[in-house]
């Protein structure tokens, strides 16, 4: 017959043998599921690296494309263009007489000329590299104003140190900006001023067009597209807008994000 003591010491003896198991088979199940999380997080790394590569691939084609097709208008079509200029020159000089129209195909022709110099440079990818907001904007500008039918003025208060990539985004915002004053509200004084200040970019676009409620058009594409852009910026914008005083956008851009 056992004693009290020894039945104690086989019961302490299987509950450490038990307890043992149990640690065992929970080390077992934690190295289990470490191992598949680790699978799993290797999955999502290798899909999302995939992911990354393919949308570089085609970047990377598209922008060997563009740049391309930017040499191909520059050497051949640019220089075709030239060539007829040249003709219409020497035909200009050998008349005894100024031709009206054959002068006015001569400037359409020069205005042809620099809109494909122009695309040219939008296309080639040394250029977006070297983008610059301020020289893009002015052009545009300009090539508003020459319509006669607006009057957009630019103030601007020192230079832009934005990168060049956030030049790019920034440029479409605020084509986009003019964009809806001009087709939307039909605006027909349009002012832009811009100030970089405390490692702030700012920038307004006021019009006299007839305004919008922007609760009714939150879903509007040029809305979103300006709002998407200015988050990617990691910046603000904000909307003031009435049927009698027109609409006021504010823009502000961390240059330092």
């Amino acid at each position: 017959m056992q004693n009290p003591s020894e039945n104690i010491s086989i019961i302490f003896g299987a509950s450490i043998f038990l307890l043992l198991i149990t640690l065992f088979i929970v080390m077992l199940i934690m190295a289990y599921l470490r191992r598949d999380l680790k699978h799993l997080k290797e999955k999502e790394s290798m899909e999302a690296d995939f992911e990354k590569q393919l949308l570089q691939s085609q970047l990377e084609t598209q922008e060997e494309t563009l740049n391309q097709l930017s040499i191909e208008i520059h050497d051949n079509v640019g220089q075709l263009l030239n060539s007829t200029k040249l003709l219409i020159g020497l035909t200009q000089r050998a008349q005894t007489e100024s031709s009206e129209t054959l002068n006015l195909a001569d400037e359409t022709l020069a205005k042809a000329i620099q809109e494909i110099r122009t695309l040219s440079k939008a296309l080639n990818k040394e250029w977006l590299q070297q983008f610059n907001f301020m020289e893009n904007l002015e052009a545009e500008i300009s090539r508003i104003n020459a319509a006669k039918s607006i009057e957009l003025r630019l103030y601007k208060q020192g230079v832009i140190t934005l990168q060049a990539d956030k030049q790019i985004i920034l440029f479409r915002i605020v084509q986009e900006v003019l964009q809806n004053a001009i087709k939307h509200a039909r605006a027909k004084n349009i002012s832009i001023r811009i100030s970089e200040e405390a490692g702030t970019l700012s920038i307004s676009v006021s019009d006299d067009g007839i305004g919008f409620d922007e609760e009714n058009t939150i879903k509007s594409v040029g809305i979103l597209n300006i709002k998407q852009r200015t988050y990617l910026l990691k910046g603000k914008v904000q909307w003031q807008s009435s049927g009698q005083n027109g609409t006021l956008v504010n823009i502000q851009i961390p240059v330092t994000a």
